[in-house]
Order: structure tokens, then sequence, then C-alpha cells
């Protein structure tokens, strides 16, 4: 009998009455009788079963038997399960924790089974291994602790201890027997359904290094998919093939319970040879821009529900991919800690709110007309009518009027309140600070609804009463202690609330459009900008901004950022045109045309 390998595995015991039985006509009839209906009650069975099964004495043939028939249901529940923490608001209830942590849990009991068939393989057998079963063991062990690892970057938790280490030894125990390229049949797999041990490794390597903390929601199972077929396109190799440190290798410890990271932080020489390998992503760079130039923009960002459903990736997280696996990146601020609380609002409508709640009635009524519709005759059925697509992504001015019409209208105006549910502040503490934003932990309050990518108003104590300072949350990541921290890169420390519409819809008097302007900063050469929802503006589009009752016509020029939650504008001044409804000038003698300086001190 053969020394077992080095992984973890539960104590067992023989079965007993009581234990489940493995035998394949009472798992048959077992899984016929699951009640798929009620999920939480399968979910449970199926845990409990696992939980069993790996805690007593059977054959590696039984147990490898049990757990592919087990494959179907598992992905079942986890699938359905999902939904109640994928899309959901931050941080996630106490439920839906819970059922994530579930979720977690009956993946790495799958893995844990199939580590403990692999223990009994090398075991029993040592000098007449099957090969091609054992390689089946390795693979599919390693395949659900990367969906473990993926559910946890989906709900931005930390990696549970020890998950990093037992990845890297089924690694190695492939690597030792020569099997890391064999391939494996596995019919879940969306693109390729035949893959190897090294393939699939890799696959968990690149997701990790994808910054998934830093994704917005739906990112990361959208890479997590496509590296199906991406993961030939790197190489992993040992120290003694890596020459030059340049951008694109990364430095995996086997020996150390630590996803991979770049060479500029792991030094090779600072490892064992044997127990350190490099990951080569250049030539994977080259296709991801490749595919940029190469492909059809799908839209600027992949959290939109028109583009969640499509498989392909934006340019915009193709470029942010090509940063994380092809170009090392380094802070640019150094950080110092702090200590403050400091309140916080999510969104553009809430800080909108929140910035514009000191002024009169009068000028919030210009955000609450209610929408109005108008009925037609049709006449002739094969009239030629405007593209419905054009009420999400107008491509001419002209049809901006029907969308500004029924999709420019806010809220109702009971809505008006900046205390209500919708618009209410969470107590936040600032941990750490620099020049370019804050690292922020959530305290007590509403749910924050905190997204990566979202817009978030930050006020000091120390502040004026009414300035906030506008960022956009980068990172996010739930602390060993269960609470949720941010990555906040500032934007602009002040910021006024002001309307927009466009100029195709002056005439019908439609209500304007809740929009933030940041004003310019003199020292980075930053130009004033509008911070907008994410539809329907455009580049070239023109509008109508109405400032403390007057108007303001300009031209959208350029986009500076659009994370699929708010979208960044430079502008470009028209004519101007005043609103003869109020013509009082509340700041003194200025030229809107002209000359912006002097209407945030009004403001």
């Amino acid at each position: 009998m053969a020394k077992p390998p080095d992984i973890d595995i539960p104590e067992r015991s023989k079965p007993s009455k009581t234990s489940f039985s493995i035998r394949p006509k009472k798992v048959e009839q077992w899984l016929e009788d699951l009640p798929r209906a009620n999920l939480g009650e399968t979910a449970r069975l199926l845990y409990d079963a696992l939980l069993d099964v790996n805690q007593t004495n059977y054959s590696y043939q039984d147990r490898l038997r049990f757990l592919e028939s087990l494959r179907d249901p598992v992905q079942y529940v986890t699938d359905s399960l999902k939904k109640h923490f994928i899309g959901a608001s931050y941080p996630l209830p106490i439920k839906n924790q819970k059922i994530a942590a579930a979720t977690r849990e009956i993946q790495t009991a799958m893995a844990t089974g199939y580590k403990i068939a692999i223990s009994d393989i090398l075991t029993h057998s040592f000098l007449f291994t099957d090969k091609k079963l054992l390689t089946t063991l390795l693979h599919r062990a390693i395949t659900y602790y990367g969906r473990t690892l993926l559910t946890s970057y989906q709900i931005y938790a930390p990696c549970a201890p020890k998950v990093w280490l037992e990845l890297h030894k089924l690694y190695s125990i492939a690597e030792s027997r020569k099997l890391e390229n064999q391939q494996v049949d596995d019919y879940q797999r969306v693109y390729v359904e035949r893959a190897s041990i090294n393939a699939e490794y890799s696959r968990i390597l690149l997701l990790a290094l994808a910054s998934p903390y830093k994704l917005r929601q739906g990112e990361a199972s959208k890479i997590y998919f496509t590296l199906e077929r991406w993961t030939r396109h790197c190489q992993l190799s040992n120290v003694d093939d890596y020459k030059d440190r340049e951008n694109g290798f990364f430095g995996v410890m086997l020996d150390r319970d630590a996803p991979p990271r770049s060479l500029a932080m792991t030094m090779p020489e600072d490892c064992d040879p044997q127990l350190c390998r490099i990951l080569n992503t250049q030539t994977l760079a080259e296709l991801i821009r490749g595919e940029i130039q190469g492909s059809e923009d799908i839209g600027e960002s992949t959290i939109t529900s028109i583009e969640l459903s499509r498989p392909d990736l934006s340019h915009d997280l193709l470029r942010r991919l090509l940063i994380a696996w092809g170009v090392e990146t380094k802070r640019n601020f150094s950080r110092t800690e702090a200590h403050e609380k400091v309140e916080v609002s999510i969104g553009l409508n809430s800080i909108h709110k929140h910035i514009g709640k000191h002024r009169g009635a009068k000028q919030n009524e210009i955000y609450n007309n209610p929408a109005h519709f108008d009925s037609m005759v049709i006449e002739n059925v094969n009239e030629e009518k405007p593209d419905i697509w054009n009420m999400v992504y107008p491509t001419e001015l002209s049809g901006l009027a029907p969308l500004v019409e029924e999709e420019i209208n806010l809220n109702s105006p009971d809505s008006s309140n900046p205390t209500s549910p919708s618009y209410q502040q969470g107590s936040w503490a600032i941990i750490n600070e620099s020049a370019g934003g804050y690292c922020l932990e959530y305290r007590k309050g509403t749910s924050a609804k905190a997204q990566v990518g979202e817009l978030m108003g930050i006020r000091r104590k120390s502040d004026d009463v009414w300035k906030w300072g506008i960022g956009v949350i980068r990172w996010m990541k739930f602390s060993s202690t269960r609470t949720l921290r941010l990555g906040v890169e500032m934007l602009n420390p002040d910021a006024a609330a002001v309307g927009i519409r466009s100029l195709a819809a002056e005439g019908d008097k439609s209500a304007y459009q809740r929009t933030l302007m940041l004003p310019e900063i003199h020292a980075i050469q930053q130009p004033t900008s509008l911070i907008t929802p994410p539809a329907p503006w455009r580049v070239g589009n023109q509008l109508s901004i109405n400032i403390l009752g007057k108007t303001v016509q300009v031209q959208l020029t350029a986009v500076t950022q659009c994370t699929g939650l708010f979208s960044q504008f430079n502008f470009k001044f028209l004519n101007a045109k005043q609103d003869e409804t109020d013509t009082s000038d509340v700041s003194g003698h200025w030229e809107l045309d002209k000359d912006f300086a002097k209407i945030w001190s009004a403001m």
C-alpha cells in the first residue's frame, strides 16, 4: 500500500445501517424522488448526502459513480441559488449571505468527494494506477474548486482557507504523474467539452488574475466561461524556462495558500524552483488586442440587461483584461490609515437629491413631471416606423423626441423626498485614504445597493454642509468580519445638481433628467464634465442644461467613461438660450456661454 497523497480529506468510518446508500439503483430512485420544485429542500438533501458519503468508506469506483450521478442536480441547484445573490443589493442581507455560503459548501463537498477518490486510488493501486480514471478525478476536483472560487468572486467574498493550497496540490499530483495534458470530457462546459487539467487549472489562475473584486456584477461568470476558449493561448512552465522579467508573466507558488501574483511581487529567486511555476500570458494578451481591433464593440459595458444575455465581452471589459493579464499595474498614490465616519449616498438620483434638497420646491418640480402618452390611429400597418433600439441607443437627434417624452421622466412626485427609503444614506467609515480616493467600510443603515462601477457621493463631517465629493466604486470585498469594504476613486471634490433634456424636446416641456455637473480642476487640467445616466445620451447629442432656473445649450463632445451605471461626458457650449420663465440672476453678472467659474459658489 502506497503512502496517501498530501491532500486534505475528512476521516471516514465503515458504512452503517443509517449511512446513505450509494448503490446505483438506490441512488437513481433517490434522485428521482428529489423535490426539485422545492429548491431549498433539494439543496439540503444533496448537501446532507454529500457530507454523509464523504465521511463513509466506499470504493473509489462506487464513489466516482455516485459523484458523477450528482453532477446534474448539483449544477441545477447551484445555478438556481445564484439568483439570490447575483444582481442583489450590497451588502447582502444575512439570508442571502447564507444562501451564497450554502452554494459554496455544496461545490466544496463535491470537490472533497473527488479528492477522497483520488486518495484511495493512489493508496490502493500504486503500481497499476488507472491513469484515465485518475485524470478524470483530478480534473473534476479542480473544476469544483474553481466553481467555489467563482462563487466567492461573484459575491465579493474572500476565498475560503486552503482552497488555493488544495488546488496547487491537485495540480502537482497531475504534474508528477505526467497527466496534466491529458484531455477529459466534460459536457457541462459551455464552449469546449474536452479540456486538460492544465487548461482547467490555468483557467482558474487567469480568473484570479482578472482583478475579480473590481469586476461588475455578471462579468466574473462571463470571463470564467470565455476562458474555456482562451486557456490554450497561455503557457504554464517551470522557473527554468523563465528568462526575462516582462509584462505578462505571473508566479504560482505551489506550496502556499495563495493565488498567482505578478512577478514584481513574487520573485522567482525567492521560491523553490520545484514548487514555483510561471504563467505566461503574452500570447493571450495579443489575442485580446486582436479581438478589440477586429470585432465590433457590443457596448460600453457588460452590466446592462441587454448585454448580460450575450456571451461575448465588451471592448471595455477586454481592455481591462488586457491590463490585468498583460501590463503590470502600480498604485499611483500611497495610502494612509484613517478612522473617520462619513455620510455616503449611492447612485446618481440619490446623490442629486441630496445635493439639491436645500433648494426650493420650485426647482425640484422640473424633475417630477409625470410621463404622458398620446394615442394615434394606425392607418397603414406597413408604414415604416423608427427602430425600437433607437430608444436605447439613439443614432440621430431626430429620434430623441419620443425617447425624451417616455424615458427621461423621473420618479413620481412623492419620491422627491430625500429621506424616502430609496434615497437614505448609510453609515460608513474611512479605513484608509490617498490622493486618489478612499477605502470605505459599511457600518449600518439601509441596504447600500453598492455595485462596482456605481456612482458614490461622500460628505465628510468637516466639509461644508452641502459639499459632496463624487467618486466611483472600483472594487468591493467582504472582510473577514463579514463587513463590506469598497475602494472608491474620487472624480471630483465638488458637484452641482443640474437637469438636462434634449434640445429636440424643448417644445413639449418634458421633465429634466437628473444630472451632475463636475467643475473644472485646473491643477490636473480636468475640464468641466457631466455625469448622466448610461442611456440614452451619446457623443454629438445637443442638450439643454437647467441651472438654477437658467438654461444653457451644450453639445456632448467626448465620453470619458461609461460603467453601465452612469456616463461621464465632456461638452462644449452652443448659443446660450435663457429660460424666459425665470430670468433672475442669483450669482451676479456672468455669461453662461463663456464662463462657469462663478456659478459654483451660487450653487
